[in-house]
């Protein structure tokens, strides 16, 4: 990767040594997925990069300004608060606005995961470029990065680095999944918890809750699962036994009156379902806090 910068005073920027890739291609904690340079330009307005014949992906954030992003002689505006993915072995120029103040975070990250984790966020993006607003956790993340990398190679640091990496890519991916779901749709998937949570204590069935978010039970399915990955009967089934753990823990309850504040008037169906669900009886379960 060539970088060009306008004023180095503004600009961080690690790149890790050779020693310390052969290590992270290396070591099972790190193979899967890390960074082999990142940097941020802040209010630099002649920030550019350009890349020739890579192997890596490529992440840029832009924190502020404008940038232009040209990619297979197409040139992009990226804007505040949008990322960028660019594939391997695309040759791109990426180049701050002179009109702006510009700031961004990028990371050239690669791994025997990094496709995988690339795809995840591609697949809820526009050709590779997504806007996710400014994300505090993120920039966060990015600086610790940096701080890590500036603190030495120690084993600890890299692998709590690549870690965080990881954490950023799978936030991201989360983010655009919510973000283009809520944009191309009136479903309201918090308040359908909030009832789930507000009715543990009985059963709600899916023309209930279609119902009550006025669609048809195959469209609210759909869309439920879209977002949670698991139906919405299942998941509410969850939720019941998340709470049933709970009271198992901090009380001293008898089971039956615990399936009972939940909706289940069968111990025996209460049992089942429970076992079902963690992997043990709520009696292995309530006693398991002595092994732990």
């Amino acid at each position: 990767m060539l970088t060009t910068f306008a004023n180095n005073a503004n600009t961080i920027r690690l790149i890790m040594p050779i020693f310390l890739v052969k290590k992270l291609q290396k070591h099972p904690l790190t193979k899967g997925l890390y960074a082999l340079s990142l940097g941020h330009s802040k209010q630099e307005s002649s920030f550019k990069v350009t890349q020739v014949g890579s192997e890596q992906h490529v992440l840029f954030y832009c924190q502020s300004g404008q940038a232009t992003l040209t990619v297979n002689n197409k040139e992009k505006i990226i804007n505040r608060g949008d990322i960028v993915i660019i594939a391997p072995k695309k040759d791109f120029h990426y180049q701050a606005k002179k009109t702006s103040d510009h700031q961004a975070y990028w990371i050239n990250f690669t791994g025997d995961l990094a496709k995988d984790f690339a795809e995840r966020l591609l697949m809820k993006m526009d050709d590779g470029i997504a806007n996710v607003g400014i994300l505090n956790n993120i920039i966060a993340d990015f600086d610790l990065l940096l701080e890590l990398g500036q603190r030495g190679y120690t084993a600890t640091n890299v692998i709590h680095a690549v870690h965080v990496l990881q954490q950023s890519l799978s936030f991201l991916a989360l983010q655009l999944r919510l973000s283009t779901f809520k944009s191309n749709s009136s479903f309201d998937l918090d308040a359908v918890e909030t009832l789930m949570r507000n009715n543990l204590h009985q059963e709600l069935n899916l023309d209930t809750l279609a119902h009550y978010s006025q669609l048809s039970k195959f469209h609210f399915a759909k869309k439920f699962k879209e977002l949670t990955d698991t139906s919405p009967i299942q998941h509410f089934i969850n939720m019941k036994i998340q709470q049933a753990c709970i009271r198992l823990d901090s009380s001293s309850a008898p089971i039956k009156q615990i399936g009972e504040e939940l909706g289940y008037s069968d111990p025996y169906y209460f049992s089942r379902i429970f076992k079902k669900t963690v992997g043990m009886s709520p009696k292995q379960y309530r006693d398991s806090r002595h092994s732990l």
